[in-house]
C-alpha cells in the first residue's frame, strides 16, 4: 500500500472511531462534572406532578426503558418546576441497569400517596434542579470501552498517518510506509520482534475492553445464577498479565539502555559472567569458579567440589499467576456444581486444583546438585516427597541444555544429564543460553563428564 492509500486508510479509521471515542469521552466527562457540581446543591421537598415509564422493544428481544416525570418545588418564596430526573449527559432509553424502573416506581408511589420527594436545587440558579444526582456507574462502565478503545484506535490512526507523512529514508514508497508503520506501532523491535511499546498498546486495548465488559457481565451473572459465565473473569486476568509483560519488557529495555552497547571486541574479550577466577599469588593457573546471581542459586565451588542449590523465589511470579487462575476456575466450578451442572463443576474444580497444586509445587520444590570427581548427586524435593539420585560419571553420556520456555522473548533453559535410557534434571528456569551453557559446562568439568 502506497503513502496515499495508507493515509486514506488511517483517516477511514480515525474519523468514525475517533468520533465515537470523543462522544463517549464527552458523555463520561460531562456526567462526572455534573455530579461533582451537584454536590453543593441543596435538598428541597418537591411535589410529583407526573411520572411514567416508557418501554421500547428491539428486534433482538431486548427492552429499553426511559423514566419521565415532572415535579414542582419552592425556593425563597418562588415556585419552580423541573423534569430532570438524572445527571446523565446521554439521556434517552437504555437498559444498563434498573435505574429507570426504580426512579419511575419511586415517583409514581410518591404521587399516588401524595407525599413529597427530595430534589436537589442549584442555589446559584434555583430553576435548575435534579431528582437523582448520583452517577450511574453501569452506564459509565458501558461507555468506557468506547472512550478508551475506540478513541485509542482513532488516536493511533492519526499517529500512524503522521508517521507515514513524515516517513523518510531509502527504499520504495511501500518500504518507507512499512517502516513508518513499524515505528508508530512499536513493531520494529530487534529481529522483527515486538517492542515494549507494542506490548503496552496491546495491553491497553485488551484491558479497556475486558475490564468494563467483565464488570458489567458480573452483575447479571450473579443476579441470574449463571455461574459458568464467571469465566469471563479470566479475560481481565489476562489483561493483568499483559500489563506485567509490558512492564517487564520496558524495564529490560531500560536496563539495556542504561548499560549501553558494548564494543564487539570488548564483548568478546570479556569473560563469562558465570565464572569468577580467584586470585593466584603463586602464578599458577587456577580453575574458573562458577558464580551465579544470588536470586538464581546458592553456589559453593571449591574447585574439586561444586554445589548448586537453586532458589524457588525466581518462580514466584509464575506461581502467583497459577494460584489466581486456579482459584478463579475452582470458584466458578463450585458455583456451577451448586447450580446443578455436575460435570462442568467437577471439571473446573479439578483444573483449578491442578493449577494451584502446580503453583504450590513450584514454591515448595527444591533442586540441589553436587558434583565432584567422577560423581553427580542430585536431591529433588516435590509435593510427592524427597528423591535423591547419585550417579557415576561413566553412567552419564553427556550434560546438555534444553530450551524450556520463553517469557517476554527471554528464553529460559534447563540442564539435563543424558543417561541413555532417560535423563536427570540438573537445573531449571535458567535465563539465557550463555548462562545455562556455562553452568552445564562447569558441572561437566567438575564431575568429569563429556559435554
Amino acid at each position: 500500500m502506497g503513502k496515499t492509500g495508507t493515509v486514506l486508510a488511517c483517516l477511514l479509521f480515525a474519523v468514525p472511531f475517533g468520533g465515537v471515542g470523543v462522544f463517549a469521552s464527552w458523555a463520561i466527562g460531562s456526567t462526572v462534572h455534573a455530579s461533582w457540581k451537584a454536590r453543593s446543591w441543596v435538598p428541597v421537598p418537591a411535589t410529583v406532578e407526573t411520572a411514567s415509564l416508557h418501554t421500547s422493544s428491539s428486534d433482538d428481544g431486548g427492552d429499553t426503558y426511559r423514566a419521565d416525570g415532572s415535579f414542582r418545588y419552592a425556593w425563597e418564596g418562588r415556585s419552580y418546576s423541573g423534569s430532570q430526573l438524572g445527571i446523565s449527559a446521554m439521556g434517552g432509553s437504555d437498559n444498563f441497569d434498573s435505574w429507570h424502573q426504580e426512579v419511575s416506581s419511586q415517583l409514581t408511589a410518591a404521587r399516588e400517596a401524595g407525599r413529597p420527594v427530595t430534589v436537589w436545587v442549584n442555589p446559584e440558579n434555583p430553576a435548575e434542579a435534579v431528582y437523582d444526582r448520583g452517577i450511574r456507574w453501569a452506564q459509565l462502565l458501558f461507555l468506557t470501552p468506547f472512550a478508551l478503545a475506540f478513541g485509542g484506535v482513532g488516536v493511533g490512526a492519526l499517529v500512524v498517518m503522521v508517521n507515514v507523512l513524515r516517513g523518510k529514508g531509502t527504499g520504495t514508497g511501500g518500504e518507507r510506509t512499512q517502516k513508518a508503520l513499524d515505528r508508530a506501532l512499536g513493531t520494529a523491535g530487534k529481529g522483527g520482534q515486538a517492542s515494549g511499546r507494542f506490548l503496552w498498546i496491546f495491553a491497553f486495548f485488551w484491558n479497556a475492553l475486558s475490564w468494563p465488559i467483565a464488570i458489567l457481565a458480573l452483575r447479571d451473572i450473579v443476579a441470574n445464577g449463571e455461574w459458568l459465565g464467571l469465566l469471563v473473569l479470566l479475560f481481565p486476568l489476562v489483561g493483568v498479565l499483559l500489563v506485567w509483560g509490558a512492564a517487564a519488557a520496558s524495564w529490560k529495555a531500560f536496563k539495556e539502555g542504561r548499560r549501553g552497547p558494548r564494543p564487539a571486541q570488548a564483548k568478546a574479550a570479556r569473560p563469562s559472567p558465570a565464572f569468577d577466577r580467584p586470585a593466584d599469588p603463586f602464578g599458577t593457573r587456577s580453575p574458573a569458579r562458577l558464580a551465579l546471581p544470588d536470586s538464581l542459586a546458592e553456589v559453593e565451588d571449591t574447585g574439586a567440589t561444586l554445589s548448586i542449590r537453586y532458589r524457588t523465589r525466581r518462580r514466584l511470579g509464575l506461581a502467583i499467576v497459577l494460584v489466581i487462575l486456579g482459584a478463579v476456575l475452582a470458584l466458578v466450578g463450585i458455583l456451577v456444581f451448586h447450580d446443578g451442572s455436575a460435570f462442568w463443576g467437577v471439571a473446573l474444580v479439578a483444573i483449578g486444583a491442578a493449577l494451584d497444586l502446580s503453583a504450590v509445587g513450584m514454591l515448595v520444590g527444591r533442586l540441589a546438585v553436587t558434583a565432584k570427581a567422577g560423581e553427580l548427586s542430585v536431591e529433588r524435593r516435590t509435593l510427592m516427597g524427597n528423591r535423591h539420585s547419585r550417579l557415576r560419571a561413566d553412567q552419564v553420556r553427556a550434560i546438555r541444555t534444553a530450551l524450556s520456555y520463553s517469557i517476554n522473548e527471554e528464553p529460559y533453559y534447563a540442564i539435563v544429564a543424558d543417561l541413555g535410557a532417560g535423563q536427570l534434571t540438573l537445573g531449571n528456569s535458567i535465563p539465557g543460553e550463555d548462562l545455562a551453557n556455562a553452568v552445564a559446562r562447569r558441572i561437566a568439568d567438575v564431575a568429569g563428564v563429556a559435554r
